[in-house]
């Protein structure tokens, strides 16, 4: 069981930057999506940030410490996060983590860089265990309790593709978890093509997704992040290279929870007015 999970939210948020359909959102809500933070988007009758609706389960599933990855000129965001955030944060304390760029380099390095710099930052999380979130997704109460409350060391939520109810060509822009029939992790295949999606079954015939929810231990894994290999294909360090050194070095046990349910997913300005229906 752990009390803390980390946010990561200092994405470019490209994709979310990218044109759209004008007649799919308003002006304002156009202006809002190019010049924000994706996870400071407002929905609601509160025109409360996207990130609030997730602090606000992850409160009520019992984390009081919550690390949230900025980018560097995040200077507004970390001022004025009280305010920003517009929720009770009595039960919990939230601190700031920096991801900063290296040499010649415009955007962050990737996931795994993330949680390597927020793990330097806060020594105290390199012998502790912690959880690991998007900050473009909203997790249920329920699967935060899962995860947090797991008993291994290691862990994610694997996720049924059916449950997810996305489109079936966006599961390839996530990972494909393999599991095996203790629901160990054998493999994680990040964005694959559509004859390595239906290879993929577990042993009830499922096709388990990752969304990035993850439970780590310092101790455990550190290392793997600090030492995390560049993916040749995306030119970043991603948390499922993390994963797969994990299992090939030090054969550690990473546990995949199986949930049968959808996660809401803040990537682009099309997935707003999708979400505009669920937050009110």
């Amino acid at each position: 069981m752990t009390n803390s999970i980390i946010i990561m939210a200092a994405g470019a948020s490209s994709r979310m930057k990218a044109s759209v359909d004008s007649t799919i959102l308003t002006e304002s809500q156009i202006e809002s999506a190019n010049s924000k933070s994706k996870v400071l988007i407002e929905f609601g009758t509160e025109s409360k940030p996207f990130i609030s609706y997730s602090i606000s389960n992850m409160i009520k599933s019992g984390f009081n410490n919550i690390y949230i990855v900025t980018g560097e000129n995040a200077h507004y965001f970390r001022d004025n996060f009280k305010d920003l955030l517009k929720i009770d944060l009595k039960k919990c304390n939230v601190k700031f983590s920096i991801q900063y760029l290296q040499t010649n380099r415009s955007k962050p390095l990737g996931t795994a860089d993330a949680i390597f710099q927020t793990m330097e930052q806060y020594p105290n999380l390199k012998s502790q265990s912690f959880c690991v979130c998007n900050g473009d997704n909203l997790y249920s109460i329920e699967s935060l309790k899962k995860i947090k409350s797991t008993k291994s060391k290691n862990a994610f939520i694997a996720y049924d593709r059916d449950g997810l109810k996305f489109p079936k060509e966006r599961i390839s822009s996530f990972s494909i978890a393999k599991l095996d029939k203790e629901n160990l992790l054998i493999d994680i295949i990040e964005k694959p093509n559509k004859s390595i999606i239906n290879k993929s079954l577990d042993s009830l015939g499922k096709i388990r997704v990752s969304m990035n929810l993850f439970k780590f231990h310092g101790e455990d894994s550190f290392s793997f992040f600090k030492n995390c290999p560049i993916n040749k294909k995306r030119n970043e360090k991603e948390i499922p290279d993390v994963l797969k050194q994990m299992i090939l070095k030090k054969n550690k046990n990473i546990l995949g929870i199986p949930v049968f349910e959808n996660v809401l997913d803040l990537t682009s300005k099309k997935d707003i007015m999708e979400i505009y229906k669920y937050l009110k």
